[in-house]
């Protein structure tokens, strides 16, 4: 029995991993399998049943150049400075044509560029686009602003400042687009002032427009990107493939939109309305794996020589667990590590905690891991004593198998029997076995998921916890073997370390689970191979740590 569930736990661990790298993430929130239309609306409240039914993107307004047709050089970018970031927004538009973060690299090379959100390359699919939904003021959606200054550095001395667009129409109508910028965060305020000077009214729903693509090429295919939504009905994400399905279901149960954002693994780009209940979001998959996101307000009726603003707060940044759940609006919730999200995340205040001491993410690990030792140590102890119980009655369970093989109502009442004898419970093994898995796969979540190991030094050539260990690259390519080729130190010292626990056990009774069990060390050091450093490094200390704890015991019990 006690065997029989640490297999059962070996092959949920397989299947755990094989989940998340055929299938990804779990998706939050609620999905059905229906199939709307491309660009569905998603969290429409049901009193804005007036709203256009399929609204699309305005044409560019005709008899003019559009903002997509002006030679990029003829724009004068404005640049933003901060200790964070450096962000460059064009007249075009009033876009956002860049946002690097000076803290986080391309990679784990100290000389490598800086991280650029901002990845999409065509001027007209820069993000923070603002229009009307039936281009109810011609020109606006390719409309190119003044600035009131040619760029701004925000320091200690000047911790906030603002930066004001403007345009007018030909027919009178101005609108004004005020960025506000400070220098410890990743937020930025944006308001979209409308002055109606034109003399007639006007009506119609004002679109904030993102649009984003991946922000690196190459990452892990089983690591999550796309669209990500926080409604009054929970967290939601969805593959950019699955968008124009899964949106329908969404938009039908939400009644308000906390943020919208693209995310990955390790990153936001987004928005958050300031009239959570009155804001309506399409998204649309791109090519690419991009995709656009639309905030719609409910239609804007201005009449002459009146104005409107509407506020939203943006955030390009990463996805800090301290700095996020600092700014109090939810964007928190993006940092997700599935069905055990509840265990996981307890799990990385405390990991953040020590390496508040320790300054090092690899011997966190460690010194987490062996907490986490410590705290299962009775349970483990009391699995390892059933195990050597179960052990000593081998023998006796073989001939009852043997006498009964035809008859398994009688073979299995004689072997209660001998249980109850003996005075050994069978699921005394399994049991705190059982305990223990939740929060393994949730470390598993943890150290495969968490920002703060992204390009995190250990020790020696362990220069990134979060890619995989390698040791004298080989210069060529290996099949399976994630690049760059190396020795996978650290993974065969899992695995030498896994397959020596498995020889201090009991081995089953059962010549198939025995054969099986003999081979799992090989078959997961062949899966580590592609597997971070940190987490290689947390079930590398684990298998030790039981090691350990197995000989002692053993050596107790004799």
């Amino acid at each position: 029995m006690e065997k029989r569930v640490l297999l059962a736990f070996a092959l949920s661990i397989i299947v755990f991993v094989g989940w998340s790298y055929l299938i990804g993430p779990w998706k939050k929130g609620q999905t059905a399998p229906v199939t709307p239309p491309a660009g569905q609306e998603a969290a429409a409240p049901a009193e804005r049943t007036s709203a256009p039914a399929a609204p699309v993107r305005p044409a560019l307004a005709r008899g003019k150049k559009s903002a997509a047709e002006i030679p990029a050089a003829s724009l004068k970018d404005i640049v933003i400075t901060t200790d964070l970031y450096t962000a460059t927004i064009t007249p075009a538009g009033g876009r956002l044509k860049s946002l690097t973060l000076n803290n986080y690299r391309v990679g784990s090379d100290p000389k490598s560029p800086p991280q650029e959100l901002v990845t999409t390359q065509a001027l007209q699919e820069l993000p923070v686009a603002t229009y009307f939904l039936d281009n109810a003021v011609p020109g606006l959606a390719d409309a190119v602003y003044a600035a009131d200054r040619p760029e701004i550095r925000l320091d200690a001395a000047k911790p906030e400042d603002r930066l004001t667009l403007s345009w007018r129409s030909s027919e009178g109508f101005e609108v004004v687009k005020t960025f506000t910028f400070r220098q410890d965060t990743y937020l930025i305020d944006l308001a979209v002032t409308l002055r109606n000077l034109s003399g007639q009214g006007v009506e119609d729903a004002l679109v904030l427009e993102l649009t984003s693509q991946p922000f690196s090429q190459g990452g892990r295919r089983y690591s999550f990107s796309g669209l990500g939504l926080l409604t009054d009905t929970g967290l939601h994400e969805v593959k950019t493939k699955k968008i124009a399905k899964e949106m329908a279901e969404i938009s039908s149960t939400a009644k308000s939109v906390t943020w919208a954002a693209y995310e990955d693994q390790y990153f936001l780009a987004g928005a958050l309305p300031s009239q959570p209940n009155k804001t309506r979001v399409k998204a649309e998959a791109l090519a690419g794996d991009g995709v656009r996101l639309e905030l719609l307000t409910p239609p804007v009726l201005l009449a002459p020589d009146t104005e409107k603003t509407y506020r939203y707060a943006l955030y390009y940044g990463p996805k800090d667990y301290q700095r996020l759940k600092a700014l109090n609006n939810g964007l928190v919730r993006s940092i997700y590590f599935g069905w055990l999200d509840l265990v996981a995340k307890p799990l990385l205040v405390a990991m953040l905690w020590l390496h508040g001491f320790i300054k090092n993410y690899g011997l966190t690990i460690i010194l987490l891991t062996i907490v986490v030792k410590i705290a299962f140590w009775p349970l483990t102890a009391k699995s390892y004593k059933s195990m050597k119980q179960m052990q000593k009655l081998q023998p006796q369970v073989a001939k009852l198998r043997e006498k009964y093989k035809n008859d398994r109502e009688a073979m299995n009442r004689e072997m209660m029997q001998l249980y109850r004898t003996f005075k050994v419970n069978p699921m005394g093994g399994c049991l705190p076995m059982v305990i223990q898995i939740p929060v393994f796969i949730a470390f598993y979540r943890l150290l495969d998921y968490s920002l703060e190991l992204r390009h995190a030094p250990f020790w020696l050539w362990i220069q990134d916890l979060s890619a995989p260990d390698r040791l004298f690259h080989f210069g060529f390519k290996i099949p399976y073997m994630q690049e760059p080729a190396g020795i996978p130190v650290l993974t065969l010292l899992m695995g030498a370390s896994m397959f020596l626990s498995q020889k201090m056990s009991p081995m089953p009774g059962d010549p198939a689970q025995a054969k099986v069990m003999t081979f799992m060390p090989l078959f997961f050091t062949v899966i580590f191979i592609n597997f971070p450093s940190g987490l290689v490094l947390y079930w590398l200390v684990n298998n030790l740590l039981s090691i350990g704890q197995q000989y002692f015991i053993n050596k107790r019990a004799s």
